[in-house]
C-alpha cells in the first residue's frame, strides 16, 4: 500500500512538473512575441541603435557605390590577399567564396601577424581594419610594405590613416561610428568595386541587383514587421536557449562563419559553424556519439539552385544524423537571382536573427566588453 501511494505521488508530481514546464514554455513564448514587437522595449535594450544600423545596410551599399573613388594605378596582380581579423576578415572570406570560380587570380585570406611567403610585388594586398588599429593587421600591413606588395587599406581612422601619410599606401576610408561588425558594407563593397576598376571582375550589375534584393528582404524582416509575419524573429525564437551550429556549403561557407560570429558578438551565445560536404567526413560521428546533442540546434543555409549532389547529401544527413538527435532543425533558403544577392541576403538575414536573439536574451547587441578588456590587457 505504501509503495502504491509513493508511486501515485511520484506520477502526480511528474505530471504537475510537465504541466508547469509547459505553462512556463507557453508563457515564455508569449512574452517573447510581445517583447520582439514592442519597439519601446527594444529601444531600451538596443541602446546604441544596432537595429537601425542594420536596417540601413542596403542604403549603405548604395552610398559606397555613389561615393567610390580610388587613385590606384592599373595593375594586374598574380594573387590577391585579404588580411584582417574578426568582422574584417569575413570580408576576405566572402570575397573568396564569391569570386573563387569567377576570376583567374587566386585569393587568400590571412588572419595573423605575418603574411604568406608568396606575397611579393605582384600581390594585391587588402589590409582591412575598421578601427585602423588592429594589432595583427597592422603587423601584416608593415610586412606587406617590406615585401613591396601593392597595399590597399580600408579603414575609418587609426594607425592605418597615419600609415597612408608615412608610407603612401592607398586608403579607402569608411565612415566612423559603427561597431566593426556593423560596417560590412563599408568594408566589402570597396573591395568589389576596386577589383572592377582594375578590370579583374565586373561587379556593377551584381551589386545593384543585390541592393534591390536586400531592400525587399528588409521589408519582410525589419523591426516593424510582427513576429507572425517575420521569419527572422521566428527563427530567433527557435534558437533561444540552444547552441546554434550553422552549416553552409560552396559559396555559403563564409556566410555560415558570419552567422557564427554574429551570434557570438551580438547575442553573446556560443555557436559553431561547419560545411558540407566536409562535415560528412568527420562531424556526423560526433553528432551520433554525444548524448548532449539536444542542447544544440543545427541551421542549414540552403539554396534553391544548390547542386544536386549537395542537396542529396544534406537531405540524407538530416535523415540519418539529425532527426533522432535534435529537437528541431532550421533550414534557411535563398532564391535571389544572382550569387552575390544570395550571399548578401543570407548575411543580412543572419545579422537580423542574431540581434533579435540578443533582444530575446535581454542583451544590448552593441558592446563586446570582453574583447575590449582583452585588447586593453595585451
Amino acid at each position: 500500500m505504501l509503495r502504491f501511494i509513493i508511486l501515485f505521488w511520484w506520477e502526480e508530481t511528474e505530471n504537475r512538473i510537465r504541466e508547469d514546464n509547459l505553462f512556463i514554455f507557453e508563457q515564455d513564448k508569449e512574452e517573447c512575441e510581445k517583447m520582439l514587437d514592442d519597439q519601446k522595449k527594444v529601444k531600451e535594450i538596443d541602446k546604441e541603435g544596432m537595429l537601425q544600423m542594420l536596417e540601413d545596410f542596403p542604403d549603405q551599399i548604395e552610398g559606397v557605390l555613389s561615393d567610390f573613388e580610388t587613385n590606384l594605378l592599373p595593375f594586374q596582380p598574380d594573387n590577391i590577399v585579404v588580411t584582417g581579423m574578426g568582422g574584417s576578415a569575413i570580408v576576405g572570406d566572402t570575397l573568396k567564396s564569391f569570386l573563387a570560380n569567377r576570376i583567374q587570380v587566386p585569393i587568400a585570406v590571412n588572419r595573423d601577424y605575418t603574411l604568406p611567403s608568396f606575397v611579393d610585388e605582384n600581390t594585391l594586398l587588402f589590409v582591412v581594419s575598421y578601427s585602423g588599429n588592429t594589432e595583427e593587421t597592422l603587423s601584416a600591413a608593415r610586412e606587406g610594405l617590406k615585401k613591396n606588395a601593392n597595399v590597399v587599406a580600408i579603414s575609418s581612422n587609426g594607425e592605418l590613416e597615419k600609415m597612408r601619410e608615412e608610407e603612401k599606401i592607398v586608403l579607402m576610408e569608411a565612415p566612423e561610428g559603427y561597431p566593426p561588425r556593423a560596417a560590412f558594407a563599408f568594408l566589402f563593397v570597396p573591395v568589389i568595386q576596386l577589383l572592377s576598376e582594375l578590370l579583374i571582375y565586373d561587379a556593377e550589375v551584381d551589386v545593384i541587383d543585390a541592393v534591390s534584393e536586400l531592400k525587399e528582404l528588409r521589408d519582410e524582416i525589419k523591426m516593424e514587421i510582427p513576429v507572425e509575419k517575420n521569419r527572422a524573429k521566428r527563427i530567433a525564437k527557435k534558437i533561444k536557449g540552444k547552441i546554434p551550429i550553422i552549416y553552409g556549403h560552396s559559396i555559403y561557407n563564409a556566410v555560415a562563419n558570419r552567422w557564427h560570429t554574429q551570434f557570438n558578438e551580438n547575442a553573446e551565445v556560443l555557436s559553431w559553424y561547419g560545411a558540407f560536404p566536409e562535415m560528412n567526413h568527420n562531424e556526423i560521428v560526433g553528432w551520433k556519439g554525444d548524448k548532449k546533442t539536444s542542447n544544440f540546434i543545427p541551421i542549414f543555409l540552403r539554396d534553391e539552385k544548390e547542386a544536386d549532389r549537395i542537396n542529396e547529401r544534406i537531405e540524407l544527413t538530416k535523415e540519418l544524423v539529425f532527426e533522432d538527435e535534435v529537437e528541431d532543425i532550421i533550414e534557411v533558403w535563398t532564391d535571389a537571382e544572382t550569387q552575390l544577392a544570395r550571399i548578401l541576403s543570407l548575411v543580412y538575414l543572419g545579422d537580423y536573427i542574431s540581434i533579435y536573439l540578443a533582444l530575446l536574451r535581454g542583451k544590448d547587441p552593441s558592446p563586446v566588453k570582453i574583447i575590449d578588456e582583452l585588447k586593453e590587457n595585451l
